[in-house]
């Protein structure tokens, strides 16, 4: 296994990103996977896309329930999330001169992205084994704990039936680890941001770069090198973002309040 950066949910935040990326720079590592979302509730979606195309390791990208939902319909979404994928849709798709602004290529490579990918026995998805698209695997469901309706015990049996050993996600915007044999939550406090791979089977959430929800609010992403997963935190400038988003009557105030908190 190469050593890695693995990051997810950029959510067209470029500054949190350009933030991430200068850290990646420091680790010295061989490639950078993305595990969706690159754009959506963000603003700045091409810049995001021309970056993420251009960094990421060829074929190592997937495709994001914010991603999905900016190319066909979001449906599904809250009304502020809705408006932000429809104006982001505004922005990405190709034109009629989109061959020449290089549009079109962006925006066929963002409708081509798969679902998930394989590295031996490692997943890389953007939500779950079962669902790689939408479905939240949360802190919640080790609890015994449901907002959706589901059975907690069940999501998590049958999404770890999925996974052969270990597996990433994002989505929730909330890093952290659950292990297969106990179905525990384990938090980054009490890891210490590092996670040492063992025998047990895991999913792996490796946070957000560009909407933390989990009350951090600097960029999050993760270094993996086939046995031990690094967790960093990135500060970045907060306001400049919020400041784009207040900016731009598409999108609502509260997706930038939020960055301030991390919530």
């Amino acid at each position: 296994m190469p050593r890695v950066a693995i990051v997810s949910d950029i959510h067209s935040n470029m500054p949190a990103l350009n933030a991430v990326l200068a850290d990646i720079d420091e680790q010295h590592v061989d490639a950078i996977f993305c595990l969706g979302d690159v754009v959506g509730y963000g603003p700045e979606p091409v810049d995001a896309m021309v970056k993420i195309l251009d960094v990421c390791e060829q074929g190592r990208v997937i495709c994001g329930n914010h991603d999905h939902a900016s190319i066909y319909e979001p449906i599904g979404f809250n009304a502020e999330a809705r408006k932000a994928a429809v104006w982001t849709n505004s922005q990405i798709k190709a034109g009629l001169f989109g061959w020449l602004t290089g549009k079109k290529k962006r925006f066929e490579w963002l409708k081509a992205l798969p679902s998930s990918f394989e590295i031996g026995d490692v997943l890389f998805t953007h939500a779950s084994p079962r669902n790689n698209l939408e479905e939240y695997i949360l802190e919640e469901h080790t609890l015994g704990r449901s907002y959706l309706g589901e059975d907690p015990r069940q999501l998590l049996e049958e999404n770890f039936a999925l996974v052969r050993h270990t597996c990433f996600v994002g989505h929730t915007h909330r890093p952290g680890v659950i292990t297969g044999d106990d179905f525990k939550w384990h938090s980054l406090q009490h890891l210490g941001y590092r996670w040492e791979v063992d025998h047990r089977k895991t999913i792996i959430n490796v946070g957000s770069v560009g909407q933390p929800r989990d009350g951090d609010p600097r960029a999050c992403y993760v270094v993996f090198d086939g046995g031990v997963v690094e967790w960093r935190r990135v500060p970045y400038d907060i306001e400049k973002t919020r400041k784009l988003i207040y900016d731009n009557p598409n999108l609502g105030k509260n997706l930038g309040d939020r960055l301030l908190v991390g919530r």
